[in-house]
């Protein structure tokens, strides 16, 4: 696996050919909104350190330190590590950021404008994908969904998802197997160039990782527009979760979740207390019932000795209108 770092940036291929690949990735089957998950990518817990804990673990410079996690993916354990990006404030001091829930929010939105043909540009042979947009669209975007954001924040979030640095590690390995930023090569449009080209747009690269998954076939559909109605991160996390493995959903098929697991892999669940973690995730799950994506959830403890909390896992039943975006999704799978 290869990662970023080129040195010379990069600018989107003028003249890609629309590969048969990309016409499957932007072909979806169904009604509603979807955009695609790329299986290995989502599981990096990219996302997971909230502006709170950041100002919290912060130096009197502003400096940030390199941030570890653990998490798993198809049986084995990875290390994610996330090098900050150091931004300019409102204030005019710069200070380190992780990438948090704004910028997942904008990175979502970038991916959708990916899945749109006119959007997106793909090369195959090359392995690289690239995605067009205006400044306004991603603002219009999230207004739409009920996740306003002003010019200078989505501006700032850009700043942070192309600067900050993820690295994957496979194992105990102590080198790195993926480097990328979630964005790179981002080519810029200035107010002034807009306004004597109204069409003219910015464009950045998406992670390797993503373009593989085009080529590879390796993606699912999933409801976007759930996706962005959901306040909660956790519960966002959850939804596209599901959407990538309860692929079997169906009346009378359940699926099963451990809270220590999803502890693990979101790296969302970090109050101090197990119970207020707890209560994220049955939040998440009442949400996710709201929005009909779940009939009905149940738990169950599961204690040591002292009665000490060991594990809980919830069983998930999908609502009929789940069950029939999943089987869209295998249908199109299979096409």
């Amino acid at each position: 696996m290869s990662g970023g770092g080129d040195k010379k940036r990069q600018m989107p291929p003028a003249n890609a050919p629309v590969a048969r690949q990309m016409e499957l990735f932007t072909n979806f089957y169904g009604d509603d909104d979807y955009s695609n998950t790329a299986a290995l990518w989502d599981s990096i817990p990219r996302h997971s350190v909230n502006p709170r804990r950041q100002a919290s673990m912060r130096d009197e410079n502003g400096r940030l330190p390199a941030y570890e996690h653990h998490f798993r993916f198809n049986k084995t354990l990875w290390r994610m590590e996330v090098l900050p990006a150091h931004v300019r404030d409102k204030d005019g001091v710069r200070r380190d950021y992780y990438p948090s829930a704004d910028e997942e929010l904008v990175e979502e939105v970038l991916r959708r404008f990916f899945a749109d043909s006119r959007m997106g540009v793909h090369d195959v042979e090359d392995t690289q994908s690239w995605v067009r947009f205006t400044l306004n669209m991603v603002r219009r975007e999230l207004k739409e969904r009920g996740r306003t954001r002003s010019i200078a924040e989505i501006k700032r979030s850009l700043d942070i998802m192309s600067l900050a640095s993820v690295r994957l590690y496979e194992g105990d390995s102590e080198h790195p197997a993926y480097t990328t930023s979630i964005i790179s090569d981002v080519v810029r449009v200035t107010r002034q160039q807009y306004l004597e080209d109204g069409k003219c747009m910015w464009a950045a690269r998406l992670p390797a990782l993503i373009s593989k998954s085009v080529n590879d076939l390796a993606y699912r559909q999933f409801n976007y527009r759930v996706l962005m109605s959901l306040d909660a991160q956790f519960a966002r996390w959850l939804h596209k979760r599901l959407s990538d493995r309860f692929t079997y959903a169906g009346i009378g098929k359940t699926h099963e979740l451990s809270f220590r697991s999803m502890q693990r892999d979101s790296g969302l669940l970090t109050a101090n207390r197990d119970a207020k973690n707890l209560a994220v995730v049955e939040d998440a799950l009442d949400a996710l019932k709201a929005a009909d994506v779940l009939s009905i959830w149940k738990k169950e403890e599961r204690r040591g000795t002292r009665r000490q909390l060991e594990d809980v896992i919830y069983t998930l039943h999908a609502s009929m209108h789940f069950v029939t975006e999943q089987r869209q999704a295998n249908a199109r799978m299979r096409a």
